[in-house]
């Protein structure tokens, strides 16, 4: 049963519950270490959710994550919907004074780490803030054993609990998801969004993009802090695919990855595409088994867009959004390549675009213009600045990406660069 087609009809609950009682003997996540079925990640979610509501985890509680590409990262995605709390959701590459102002910033409770990333241990690194975080009760790791500061515990010892979590009651408005994501250029900030705002996509038109053929196998190169990261995880839980996640992205190993697990949907940015095709190994590994490749982030040059088509020989996606507003345009499947190469599509379902001059005046369709985006994904804002939160997003809800851009007569977005 594909799930995907019941989109629009069932609200994000009952299609997570059906996801996951679906085919669960099928293989859904692949990662360096660990390959998990639907049943086994389902059944390792409410084991962790038992064992952080033994730990007195209650419904509204913050629970950060500060994970790489691992097991863990997906669980904690998916933990809020049973317990009802809001996780924050942490950059690994975070240094010690950010992670600091943003823990105490959100009064987190629990911190889910790990003890090995990148020749660092960022548990050692958030045991040692504790005595600057009174609120912050435990660091938990993802390695057996207790931290030699005594105050971090094993994700693995928490998660033996044979008891069954206790489903909390949840609103999709209320709040559940803080992103905290370092982006060069800009400043960091805490990204608030109500429990149900990715799901403000879960429309009927939102079905041609859950083709279980081209999700059958996700590779996905992106930190599971990156926007892109659970709306591929749910895309492809929903399609009855499975999903491969990446620590860092590294062309070769992407290539590698593509032959071997039969990767039949790959999503990148402009510079991931770009390092692709310059690598070695792109003319010797076997890229048949892709059914579409998906663009995201940016501007990127018709040129570029056009080599990759000529590469991967599929059909291409591409679609474009902010952390803040979520997603905001996107090509549809059996879009002509021109279109592709020129655009980012037209606005997803129950988003507003317009473009608006220096003074945010709106501007006629043709001219050139900052893109405002209004949507049912759009953040509740900057947690605790108010004053950012009024700078981005006005009282009627319009927010401000910065990003500069056209409409053209079809409804395309065309994006043109970098105001800010």
């Amino acid at each position: 049963m594909n799930v995907g087609r019941l989109v629009g009809r069932l609200g994000p609950q009952h299609l997570l519950t059906l996801a996951r009682h679906v085919a669960g003997g099928s293989e859904f996540l692949i990662t360096a270490n660990e390959r998990l079925t639907r049943r086994q990640l389902f059944a390792r979610i409410d084991a962790l959710a038992a064992g952080l509501q033994a730990l007195g985890a209650r419904k509204g509680d913050r629970i950060a994550t500060l994970l790489p590409a691992c097991p863990e990262a997906v669980y904690a995605l998916f933990v809020p919907w049973v317990l009802g709390s809001v996780e924050v959701s942490l950059d690994p590459r975070l240094g010690e004074a950010a992670l600091r102002r943003i823990l105490a910033d959100c009064a987190v409770k629990i911190v889910l780490t790990t003890r090995s990333w990148r020749s660092r241990d960022p548990a050692a690194t958030v045991a040692g803030l504790r005595p600057h975080l009174p609120g912050l009760r435990f660091v938990i790791a993802t390695s057996p054993g207790r931290h030699e500061h005594g105050a971090a515990f094993s994700i693995e010892g928490l998660m033996t609990s044979e008891v069954a979590p206790w489903r909390a009651r949840i609103s999709l408005k209320e709040p559940g998801r803080i992103a905290c994501v370092a982006t060069p250029g800009r400043p960091l900030r805490a990204i608030e969004h109500a429990r149900g705002a990715g799901w403000g996509l879960a429309t009927a038109a939102a079905r041609p993009h859950l083709d279980p053929a081209a999700l059958r196998c996700l590779l996905l190169p992106f930190s599971p802090c990156h926007p892109a990261a659970p709306l591929g995880i749910m895309a492809a839980l929903l399609a009855g695919g499975k999903v491969i996640l990446m620590d860092h992205f590294e062309p070769q190993q992407a290539l590698e990855l593509i032959e071997r697990e039969q990767v039949t949907q790959f999503c990148g940015t402009p510079g991931m595409y770009r390092r692709l095709l310059q690598a070695p190994a792109q003319t010797r590994c076997d890229l048949s088994s892709l059914r579409r490749a998906t663009l995201a982030g940016g501007f990127c040059p018709p040129e570029l867009v056009t080599a990759i088509g000529h590469r991967l020989c599929c059909p291409l996606e591409r679609i474009y959004g902010t952390a803040e507003s979520g997603l905001i345009s996107w090509t549809a499947p059996g879009d002509p390549r021109r279109l592709i190469a020129n655009t980012v599509g037209r606005p997803a379902p129950h988003v507003e675009v317009r473009l608006v001059d220096s003074r945010r005046r709106p501007l006629p369709a043709d001219e050139p213009g900052e893109i405002a985006v209004r949507s049912p994904q759009m953040m509740l804002g900057y947690h605790n600045d108010p004053e950012a939160t009024c700078d981005a997003l006005d009282r009627d809800k319009w927010f401000y990406t910065g990003d500069l851009g056209a409409l053209d007569t079809d409804g395309c977005l065309h994006l043109l660069g970098r105001l800010r």
